[in-house]
């Protein structure tokens, strides 16, 4: 019961965030024509994604910020942090694991369209990950794990608004290890313009 009034709380503050955002005059997803108007803070953009799923035994949440920076209008830099909780609940085992970890981006915006981009990434990753069953305790033990993911891939961005977008980003882990997803890994976010 805990966990579904978390879930409806993050979605709803994420809602209301997004809903009570100011509309703003930024630069976000136009020519940088003039370069006075350009300035520093025009240039950021905040965003990210949210996942979930939910079964009898198990679940999963996932939670992912994005900040970046428009170094010109066809190439953005930024970072992205993620946390992600994972429970597992049957009749023999019972356990929690928490995930978290940095990543830093590029992408760049094609000449030919300029809603489609290629992203490359490194990410690292703390992953949390269930190690054996201890039948003295009844506990399975736990081990944390480091992780290094590089991700390339592309995506396509569609304008909500002069300052916002929804994403999608289709990634292929080239360290694709047995403690992440398997590939492809498919991310659908948001990005507002400051």
């Amino acid at each position: 019961m805990k966990l579904k009034k978390l879930i409806i709380f993050v979605l709803l503050t994420i809602l209301v965030s997004v809903l009570m955002m100011p509309e703003t005059n930024a630069q976000f997803g136009k020519d940088f024509q003039d370069k006075e108007q350009a300035q520093m803070v025009k240039r950021i953009f905040v965003g990210g994604g949210i996942g979930f799923w939910i079964y009898p035994s198990d679940g999963y949440i996932y939670v992912s910020p994005v900040v970046g920076y428009h170094l010109s209008p066809s190439f953005d830099v930024g970072s992205r942090l993620s946390y992600s909780y994972y429970w597992y609940n049957d009749n023999f085992y019972k356990f929690n694991l928490n995930s978290y970890g940095i990543g830093f981006f590029g992408r760049y915006y094609l000449f030919f369209f300029r809603d489609l981009f290629v992203h490359a990434e490194y990410e690292y990753m703390s992953h949390e990950q269930p190690q054996f069953y201890n039948p003295l305790t009844g506990n399975v033990e736990l081990t944390r794990v480091p992780v290094n993911n590089f991700y390339i891939g592309g995506g396509f961005r569609q304008w909500l608004s002069p300052s916002a977008f929804l994403g999608i980003t289709i990634l292929f882990n080239l360290n694709d290890t047995e403690y992440m997803p398997q590939n492809p890994i498919i991310r659908i976010g948001m990005g507002v313009g400051l």
